[in-house]
């Protein structure tokens, strides 16, 4: 009878599919091994699921785990594993435990930690658990020895073009389209990203490295997936997928030779945007670009100096004109409330949102509050000043890093000024209808006028819609 590994991903609001697990085990041997993925927003009950993956001769039981509420998810499932068979190891990997192993270990019920890029470090745990061999030889894990954090050497980064396809028969693929209310496929093109920017854990956890699949290995694997399930949409995860325009290109030509009928979104940085000549911008339109996502953080060169972004406030703009030119809609990212910024600079911000607003009605902005986190410049300097950060699971999965109307380096009415903003933004500069045209107009004027007393809209929308929680 085969072992079983069982990999859990945790209750979570968002929809896309566990391409981590998918990673790790598209890495080992299908037929060697038995693995079963249970998805913890799928199942209605994802205990009873693990519990008969149990009886199935089980080698170890592994979640991934981002900080915040699928912590209680995957804490519950982890000591429900421990409970039922005290000796089965317990992995945890992903982003809330890469960075913050030791506390990680501290619960009784967790026995190792999978810090970074885990496709060769899972596989070499499976092979000591099958030999009974030594952990310490294993790179790139911290565990307990004799109930002693023991952390070993670190596991360089790999191209990712030596990791085998990703196996999606392991997942029920129709299931997560009809989750997200679309045909859509999840698909990462690459992993790390090469930028310092100081709020981001990114350059702590990838070293500002950076590995993406050839084009040609994307379009044989996208092609031969979309002739499976007929999708019509490839949203790629990556953290930065427009990294080099050459590889851009050749991607782009990639879909239109093979003729897949298929729209995409990807992430970009405003200076790529910028740099990405006209020509591309056209093949990638041809080929299914739909939409990008654009880190603007904030609206003054001085704070994104300050940050280490490495953009120009002007490149906001002149990429928003590229998008207009060919067609490609934005989701922008906004940060307010860093330490020590102004109320004149989140206004500042506020008036380059409302300009690039006005340029597109397909320009969409997700405004949040800054939330220290670990593994950045920020956060080391406000360490550096007695901040005091989360120290146990349980403080953590209380983590919200959208967590609106909640800012420590803002006054109430500050918060509330822009609360207000982000309200009547949405419906001011949305595509114009002839039933809201009074309504839009009398949004765009409370914008423009910096007037929000009496916002009976924002109260009455509400009551009738209340906001889907994001985290």
């Amino acid at each position: 009878m085969k072992k079983t590994i069982i990999l859990y991903n945790p209750f979570a609001v968002f929809y896309t599919m566990p391409l981590a697990l998918l990673a790790v085990s598209s890495y080992l041997d299908a037929q060697k091994y038995n693995i079963v993925i249970i998805d913890g927003r799928l199942e209605k009950n994802p205990s009873q699921k693990i519990l008969e993956a149990l009886r199935q001769n089980p080698i170890c039981f592994a979640t991934t785990v981002l900080t915040g509420n699928p912590i209680k998810d995957a804490l519950d499932m982890s000591q429900f594993v421990k409970k039922e068979m005290p000796e089965l190891p317990v992995i945890w990997g992903g982003w809330h435990p890469s960075l913050f192993p030791k506390h990680t270990l501290d619960e009784q019920s967790i026995d190792i930690v999978v810090k970074g890029q885990g496709e060769v470090t899972f596989a070499e745990l499976i092979e000591s658990f099958e030999s009974g061999t030594s952990l310490q030889n294993i790179k790139g894990i911290c565990y307990k020895n004799n109930g002693v954090f023991t952390e070993n050497p670190e596991r360089s980064m790999l191209d990712i073009n030596s990791f085998p396809e990703i196996n999606y028969n392991l997942v029920d693929v129709p299931a997560y389209m009809k989750l997200s209310g679309r045909k859509q496929l999840d698909y990462i093109s690459s992993q790390g990203c090469r930028f310092r920017c100081s709020f981001c854990a990114d350059p702590f956890m990838y070293k500002r490295g950076w590995y993406g699949y050839s084009p040609e290995r994307m379009g044989h694997e996208i092609e031969k997936l979309w002739k499976k399930y007929q999708f019509n949409h490839v949203h790629f995860q990556d953290e930065t997928f427009f990294t080099y325009s050459e590889r851009v290109e050749e991607i782009a030509k990639q879909f239109i030779n093979r003729k897949l009928p298929i729209s995409w979104f990807g992430t970009m940085r405003a200076d790529q945007g910028v740099r990405l000549n006209d020509n591309i911008w056209e093949l990638c339109k041809k080929s299914g670009l739909e939409r990008v996502m654009i880190g603007m953080e904030a609206g003054t060169q001085e704070m994104l100096d300050w940050m280490q972004k490495d953009i120009k406030l002007e490149q906001l703009y002149e990429v928003a004109r590229k998008c207009i030119k060919f067609n490609i809609a934005i989701n922008f990212s906004v940060i307010v409330g860093f330490p020590g910024e102004s109320e004149e600079s989140i206004k500042k911000t506020l008036d380059v949102v409302r300009d690039l607003r006005k340029m597109s009605s397909t320009f969409h902005m997700a405004i949040f509050y800054f939330k220290p986190y670990p593994g950045n410049k920020i956060a080391d300097e406000l360490t550096s000043k007695g901040y005091k950060f989360y120290n146990t699971l349980e403080q953590w999965s209380n983590f919200d890093y959208v967590d609106s109307g909640k800012s420590e380096w803002m006054s109430e009415a500050t918060i509330q000024m822009v609360e207000n903003f982000k309200f009547y933004q949405q419906i001011a500069y949305n595509k114009k209808k002839a039933s809201k045209y009074l309504l839009q107009q009398f949004a765009k004027w409370r914008i423009e006028n910096n007037f929000y007393s009496f916002p009976f809209e924002k109260k009455l929308k509400e009551i009738l819609r209340p906001e889907a929680k994001l985290s």
